[in-house]
């Protein structure tokens, strides 16, 4: 077999591999395919873009609350230091998806930050073309 056969061989061999594998997204289970959404969600609130976490939101809400208007709801940013998906439940088009935010407020009166935690329980829906978006509380 001649130099260019092999490497006919070898480009194909490697584009069906690549085939075959697929997008990872794929292969989730909705459980882990939510609690990677909401760890990378968490990650831009807490890097604060607030433009990019925005594109996660339930298709619905975004469709009813423009940007400048969630801008305005989100506090925060700057206080969140990590966040840790901790458990996913979903059910049907719902999951619950329990994160542990960790923060450090400065407070004058006090010559170190103040650092606290909280575990927050998010409700994540998929819309009909198998976007899954998360849906802030109305308050």
């Amino acid at each position: 077999m001649g130099q260019l056969n092999w490497i006919v061989v070898i480009g194909v061999s490697l584009l069906l591999g690549g085939c075959a594998v697929g997008p990872m997204d794929d292969v989730l289970s909705d459980q882990e395919h939510v609690a990677k959404r909401a760890q990378e969600r968490w990650g831009l609130l807490i890097e604060g873009r607030l433009e990019s976490a925005y594109e996660y939101l339930a298709t619905g809400y975004r469709q009813v609350t423009p940007f400048p208007h969630y801008r305005k709801k989100v506090r925060g940013v700057g206080l969140w230091k990590s966040a840790q998906v901790e458990k996913v439940v979903c059910e049907a088009e719902v999951c619950l998806v329990d994160v542990n935010i960790r923060m450090e407020v400065l407070h004058p009166m006090m010559r170190a930050p103040i650092k606290t935690g909280n575990t927050l329980q998010e409700r994540w829906l998929k819309d009909q073309d198998g976007f899954w978006g998360f849906l802030p509380t109305v308050k």
